[in-house]
């Protein structure tokens, strides 16, 4: 080989070796190995080129076959030929010659770099291995914790987060579903059942939100055993309200099974903060047997059905009925004029006698509330309370009430005798009881208006202190120690009447009509009277009748010791100053005439 001849190469860290082989000169040529891209080919290991005097530098290529057992960075290492200095042209066996030897070296030192670093190869691999079975693993929990959050977006999406019901979305859903087959199958039917639960504001404003929190929790119990068919959905639909769709009906007579069957989740009260609380609700049931309806329509028509509820009247459970829908545009209309009510002096009291039955001589009188309506006309209460109740005005008209009774029972007592014993009595409403501030107002309305407390009576409903145990106490020992009396009203009724009577400083039981009207039916109910009567009078507390129609009905309540009653008998509701004239002609020693007047 020409003399000055040396290789260059690249070993696999990359740096800059000079094995010489004779020093380099002017006109030498330089070996040099660098890298490559593995070629698609497979060449052969070891390739001549010859040059000639006008030929570019010789060049040759080493290419690793496939079954080389050593993994290299890269497969292909190039050796490059260049002159130093000018060009000339070279004998074929030096250029054989500088290729071979390139050759050699390069095989030589591709061996040694491979046997010396072939620990530190591993090394890298293994550590290469660990972290790419690490980064798997990571990789792996990432997509189950996407996976799992996309499960909890989906079920947030259809489920309501407290109870985990199904909430409004996807009971929608599953109705519009419904319909849809409705309209493709020929007979196919469904019902929508809306639940209201009764006086559950009452119950978060007494008892606090966590027992009203509870109190859906144990519903939601309830419900789950009554609507595990897969026909059936059972929602969470809103603050106080469940829905329930039934799919697929083989009648529709079914919708008003399965109603009964969730109303019989009430009859066992629930146990809420340590108290036993009894609780109702209403039901609106509308039926489907075509799917003509849209799912808004349908929920509309079972809302109406819910709204039209009367459990006072005993149909706590409402099938949808066409005519409906003009009522509930009544009582929206209604709601709007109520509202504006008593800013207009609408609202008015008449009074009822409460007679002595063994004397017939007026004891007091309560106070019952009316609405001279623009274009209704004289409403009663049964009217417009529920809707008053529904738009927070329960507690601004009781206050009305409360101080229109005082300001009669104020001129009532200038008028008579100083002597003249009488009183007015006001009915509180269940959502008042919870008013702290009411007792307040009480008092200060009776200094400003110069009343008397003996003057005062209120009455209080059985139903209204189921959901206002706590609250009621405190209010009814507080408006008692003012020297206020207080009536048990519809006593027999409710659920616990008796403990009320430990619990509630009462002065007088008011026996509910019911039984006054069996004895006026068919005579019967006598003994249950006298017992209620005997029980009363064992505890210190008086008696008052409702619904005294007859004199035959008086003289029984009078023999089984009643002291007082109230009816169309003595007088039908009539204005104040009917009452004050014949509580005046009593006092004079004058035969009184019974007040007919109608309201």
């Amino acid at each position: 080989r020409p003399a000055g001849w040396s290789i260059a190469y690249r070993d696999l860290d990359r740096l800059l070796v000079d094995a010489g082989v004779g020093k380099l000169n002017a006109s030498g040529y330089d070996i040099e190995l660098s890298q490559r891209e593995p070629a698609h080919e497979r060449p052969q290991i070891l390739f001549a080129f010859r040059s000639t005097p006008l030929a570019e530098p010789a060049t040759s290529a080493i290419r690793f076959p496939a079954a080389f057992p050593h993994r290299l960075p890269a497969a292909e290492w190039t050796v490059a030929i260049r002159p130093r200095a000018g060009w000339y042209p070279l004998s074929e066996l030096a250029t054989d010659s500088a290729i071979l030897v390139a050759s050699v070296w390069l095989l030589t030192l591709v061996a040694y770099d491979v046997t010396s670093n072939s620990r530190r190869w591993h090394a890298a691999l293994e550590a290469s291995k660990e972290r790419l079975e690490k980064s798997n693993g990571q990789l792996r929990g990432e997509i189950e914790l996407r996976e799992d959050l996309q499960k909890s977006l989906e079920h947030a999406r259809y489920h309501d987060a407290f109870t985990g019901l199904p909430n409004r979305r996807y009971f929608m859903e599953q109705l519009d579903r419904g319909l849809r087959n409705a309209r493709a199958k020929r007979g196919y039917r469904l019902a929508v059942i809306l639940v209201g639960i009764e006086r559950f504001r009452l119950i978060n404003d007494t008892l606090g939100h966590t027992a009203g929190d509870e109190l859906m929790l144990q519903l939601t119990r309830r419900f789950q055993k009554i609507a595990s068919p897969a026909e059936r959905v059972i929602s969470r639909w809103g603050v106080d309200q469940f829905a329930v769709l039934l799919d697929n009906l083989y009648s529709i007579d079914t919708a008003m099974t399965v109603a009964k069957m969730l109303q019989g989740a009430f009859a066992t009260p629930f146990e809420l903060r340590k108290q036993r609380v009894a609780v109702s609700a209403n039901f609106g049931i509308t039926c489907v047997e075509s799917g003509l309806h849209r799912a808004e329509e349908v929920v509309r028509e079972a809302d109406i059905a819910l709204s039209a509820a009367q459990p006072e009247k005993g149909r706590s459970i409402v099938p949808y009925d066409a005519r409906m829908r003009d009522q509930v545009v009544s009582m929206v209309h209604l709601e709007a004029d109520l509202h504006v009510a008593l800013e207009r002096g609408e609202l008015r009291l008449l009074y009822q006698p409460i007679v002595d039955l063994h004397t017939g001589r007026i004891a007091g009188a309560e106070a019952l509330l009316r609405w001279n309506h623009p274009v209704e006309g004289l409403l009663t209460p049964d009217r417009f309370l529920t809707i008053a109740e529904d738009a927070g005005l329960t507690a601004p008209i009781t206050r009305w009430c409360i101080r229109n009774a005082c300001e009669v029972a104020a001129a009532w007592s200038r008028r008579l005798p100083p002597d003249a014993s009488f009183y007015i009595s006001v009915n509180l409403a269940a959502s008042v009881l919870g008013d702290p501030a009411l007792a307040d107002y009480v008092a200060a309305t009776l200094d400003e208006t110069g009343t008397p407390a003996r003057l005062l009576r209120f009455e209080v409903t059985e139903g209204s202190l189921i959901s206002n145990v706590g609250s009621a106490q405190e209010l009814l020992h507080r408006l008692h120690r003012m020297g206020i009396s207080l009536m048990l009203d519809d006593f027999g009724t409710g659920y616990s009447s008796l403990s009320y009577l430990q619990l509630f400083p009462f002065d007088c039981l008011k026996i509910d009509r019911s039984f006054v009207s069996r004895i006026a039916a068919d005579g019967a109910g006598g003994e249950l009277l006298r017992a209620i009567v005997q029980l009363a009078a064992s505890l210190g507390l008086r008696t008052v009748a409702e619904g005294v129609e007859s004199q035959e009905v008086a003289q029984v309540l009078k023999q089984s010791g009643c002291g007082f009653g109230q009816g169309f008998l003595f007088s039908r509701p009539t204005e104040a100053e009917a009452v004050l004239q014949r509580l005046r002609a009593e006092h004079k020693d004058e035969e009184p005439e019974l007040i007919a007047e109608s309201a």
